[in-house]
């Protein structure tokens, strides 16, 4: 082709495909306030087997101090289930 033949022509540009620009999802930072609320929440669910070994583990104690003496089981016992509930109602 001479340059004749080429000013005649209209050269048609290629098509440049665009970039996708896709939004960025925001993910939200649990601040310590929430995420302390949640726990608490959780902690307070606890099972009966779970309530029954901290009676247990209390009274133990309880009776140790007094150098294992006989007659004060039940009353252990119940002081400390009083104790634990109220600990745990809170």
């Amino acid at each position: 082709m001479s340059k004749k033949e080429e000013k005649g022509k209209t050269v048609k540009k290629k098509a440049v495909a665009k970039k996708k620009v896709t939004k960025k999802k925001v993910v939200k930072k649990a601040t310590k306030k929430k995420v302390a609320v949640k726990r608490s929440k959780s902690a307070s669910v606890i099972s009966p087997r779970e309530r029954y070994e901290m009676v247990a583990t209390m009274a133990y104690y309880r009776a140790e101090q007094r150098n294992f003496e006989p007659g004060h089981d039940v009353e252990d016992w119940l002081d400390c289930e009083r104790i634990i509930d109220e600990m745990l109602s809170r």
